[in-house]
């Protein structure tokens, strides 16, 4: 257990001394270490004849001082001791003058270094102990006076080696205590004092030269072992690398060059050294980017100012290739022009490079047409022809009809196929000086120059119709589409190219209302109606969320019966400021905007609210959108709102369109069969508009179909259109279905319809739209029964 204590002390108390012994190298790796204690060990060295001298003007000063003095004989030996280890180390430094510095040193001269820094310091402690008790005023004035002074300057002298420092202050800082605590007098007390302070300061002030010593050399090191590295770098980058370095006089004739530089001009150094560079490079008769490479060059040497990438058109060997050279201007001190150096690449291959990804930046990918980057860049160059010529141009913005019918019936592939070949047709319709681009999915922008005539536009654009409206055959198969332009001409319609952007896609969006496959220039009123329709959105979401839309009901009666049967929910919209805005106007934005859901639930709960407080005998009918109707939350809202309102599902209608039913046709089936679970009733609204109302009919259930008031209008005049109606009432029939005619106006079509069998009848006939107040009065007032009918 002994045993294991002190080899447990005398490890911690090796581990202390070898801390001690590494002062001033914290934060340094092992061979960072060892590199700058070799320059502490030689700055120490090199101060080495100035501590012996002044250790040996002390040490005889100390004889001189104490010749007769009780203490005499033991200062003298003392002394002798000090000048036999001056003369050795003296003699020592001598013989190793001349010796080159070490690279590196171990610990090992540390710790000769604190042991002989002890021996030195312990010898002048020594005399201290045994000849100031004993000493006069004077004697013990030189004392303090050499205890002093040997302290500090041994204490700086060794301030690169720090433990070498503090064990020689320490050591004569003991002698000194000693020394004076045996005077006993109060003023032994004091200086002793004052002489800790001071060894405190030293020592302090050793440690931080030693840091500031070690930052220098750890700074030397880094940039020798950087110019090292650099020069190895240029020797590696000389014999290795295609790039090449050169340089010449102040006469610009070559004065030097890598041999990289000869192997290119494939001419020997000896025949090119010192002759003018101008007369070496091998310039090429062909113009780069329309200038002249030669004279470009010749012009740079000589402006003697520095230059960069100074692209030069050569021929090597009967090939052309392409030389990149950049130059630094050599001045003297006097600012005299001394040469140039510089250096030198081919980039021949760089350039094919960058040219493809340049065209790569500003073509598309799939059609190899410009993108929006390249029609950017020549808008801009059209607006500065204009601006400086008044050349007028115009832009067509064009969106493929049907391409979405092509993507879904043959894929993506067959898509992408037509997507190419449609930019092939365009590339060559469009004039030599337009710009083709691709700008979105399906969407084409041609930028057109119309110098000599404005209206060219137009010719373009049905030239473009023409061809187009015939088949376009693909790997797959043939693909029918179209085409809708829209058109901005500078400076009519602006002159900025977001302008003409927006005022062409303003006309494109006409061209697509008005039947799609045709082109519409922009005017004026485009834009009218485009400010409005984005104020007329915004202002929508703020009824929405204020809940300042309201629902009016329009009532359906019975043919036979005249008692009102069903009230149809339809939406409507008094803006404060507006005034009454139309249906046909908020509804399409509604959907475009994406408002259209949240309107419907809105509506559908309204409708159920109300109609819960009516005759139970009265259905309420209220419409469903497209995206109303897709939705995954219509089952659970329809199932929510006649809960909660204790409405019977019997007394709900939810009408669906044959558009909707044409373009969404995956999950039609299963959603309108959910909904018949639930007990409510479908109506087909709008029969006979669409184009394949008997597929329908076959293919899904519903319980009503309502005649589209077109029919109605011309009953009594149309023998045609009473025929179409009377078959359509006859098929509801046989289907099982009720009927419900719109629009009906007059006496003479309610008779008609009611001979034609039609069990339900719609319009201004029966009543208008009205307020909810209004229609509950018009029940109670009514009983239920429409009189006036058959009046």
């Amino acid at each position: 257990m002994e045993q294991t204590f002190l080899a447990r002390a005398a490890s911690q108390i090796s581990t202390m001394v070898d801390r001690f012994l590494r002062l001033g190298e914290e934060d340094q790796t092992a061979e960072e270490a060892d590199r700058i204690r070799a320059i502490r060990l030689s700055v120490l060295s090199s101060s080495t004849p100035w501590m012996m001298a002044a250790n040996l003007c002390n040490a005889t000063l100390t004889i001189f001082v104490f010749q007769g003095s009780p203490s005499a004989p033991a200062v003298y030996a003392i002394c002798g001791l000090l000048l036999a280890i001056i003369f050795y180390t003296s003699l020592s430094w001598w013989r190793n003058r001349k010796r080159g510095q070490r690279e590196r040193a171990s610990l090992r001269g540390t710790n000769r270094t604190v042991v002989y820094a002890a021996i030195l310091s312990a010898l002048w402690a020594a005399i201290d102990i045994v000849a100031y008790p004993s000493a006069n005023e004077t004697q013990r004035m030189v004392l303090i006076a050499l205890t002093v002074g040997m302290a500090g300057g041994g204490g700086f002298a060794l301030a690169t080696i720090p433990p070498a420092s503090i064990v020689f202050c320490g050591m004569i800082a003991f002698g000194a205590a000693i020394a004076l605590l045996r005077d006993g007098s109060i003023v032994g007390a004091y200086l002793f004092a004052l002489y800790i302070v001071f060894a405190a300061i030293i020592i302090r002030s050793s440690l931080a030269l030693c840091k500031s010593l070690t930052e220098r050399v750890r700074a030397k090191l880094a940039a020798d072992e950087q110019r090292d590295v650099i020069g190895l770098l240029l020797n590696d980058f000389e014999e290795n690398a295609s790039d090449w370095l050169w340089g010449v006089d102040s006469d610009l004739n070559l004065e030097r060059a890598s041999a990289r530089f000869y192997d290119k001009l494939q001419i020997p150094e000896n025949m090119v050294l010192g002759r003018p560079l101008m007369t070496i490079m091998p310039f090429s008769s062909v113009s780069l980017e329309g200038h002249d490479c030669r004279e470009n060059f010749a012009n740079c040497l000589m402006s003697r100012q520095s230059f960069r990438d100074q692209d030069l058109c050569v021929e090597v060997g009967g090939e052309l290739g392409i030389w990149s050279v950049t130059a630094k201007a050599i001045y003297d001190e006097q600012e005299r022009f001394k040469g140039y150096r510089g250096v030198g690449r081919d980039v021949t291959a760089n350039r094919e490079s960058r040219l493809r990804i340049e065209h790569m930046a500003r073509h598309d990918p799939l059609t190899e047409v410009g993108n929006r980057v390249l029609l950017s860049e020549d808008f801009e160059r059209a607006v500065s022809r204009y601006e400086r010529f008044g050349d007028a141009f115009s832009v067509l913005l064009l969106d493929l009809d049907r391409f979405k019918q092509v993507n879904d019936n043959f894929g993506h592939t067959a898509g992408d196929e037509l997507l190419r070949t449609v930019a092939s047709i365009l590339s060559q319709l469009r004039g030599e000086n337009d710009t083709l681009a691709r700008v979105g999915g399906d969407e084409f922008a041609i930028l057109h120059a119309c110098v000599d005539d404005p209206r060219s536009a137009a010719t373009l654009a049905s030239r473009i119709i023409e061809r187009f409206a015939h088949p376009i055959t693909l790997g797959c198969g043939s693909a029918q589409i179209g085409v809708s332009i829209g058109i901005a001409c500078a400076p009519i319609d602006g002159t900025e190219p977001d302008q003409l952007m927006r005022n062409a896609d303003l006309a494109l969006y006409r061209a697509k209302t008005d039947g799609r496959n045709r082109y519409r220039f922009f005017d004026s009123s485009l834009d009218a109606a485009a400010r409005r329709r984005s104020l007329l959105e915004q202002e929508l979401a703020l009824a929405i969320a204020e809940e300042s839309l309201t629902v009016h009901f329009q009532p359906l009666v019975s043919a036979e019966t005249r008692q009102v049967v069903c009230a149809e929910a339809l939406l409507r919209w008094n803006h404060p400021k507006l005034g009454a805005i139309s249906p046909s106007e908020f509804i399409p934005i509604a959907e475009e905007a994406g408002q259209i859901t949240a309107i419907g639930s809105w509506v559908l709960r309204q409708a159920c609210r109300h109609a819960a407080t009516w005759p139970d005998n009265v259905r309420v009918a209220v419409n469903l959108s497209s995206r109303q109707f897709l939705s995954p939350g219509l089952l659970p809202l329809i199932e929510t709102a006649i809960t909660e309102n204790g409405l019977r599902s019997q007394r709900l209608e939810v009408e669906v369109t044959e558009s909707l039913l044409m373009e969404t046709a995956i999950g039609v089936e299963q959603t309108l069969e959910s909904i018949s679970r639930l007990g409510v009733r479908i109506a087909l609204d709008d029969f006979g508009t669409g184009f394949s109302s008997l597929s329908y009919l076959r293919r899904y259930h519903f319980d009503k179909l309502k005649i589209d008031q077109s029919f109605i209008s011309d009953l009594e005049t149309n023998p045609d259109g009473r025929a179409i109606v009377d078959a359509v009432i006859r098929l509801a029939g046989e289907l099982r279905m009720s009927v419900a005619a719109e629009g009906v106006e007059t006496r003479e079509q309610l008779e008609r319809l009611r001979q034609m069998g039609c069990g339900e009848i719609q319009g201004f006939l029966t009543g208008r739209p009205m307020p909810v107040d209004a229609f509950e009065e018009y029940l109670k007032q009514t009983n239920g029964s429409v009189q006036r009918l058959s009046a």
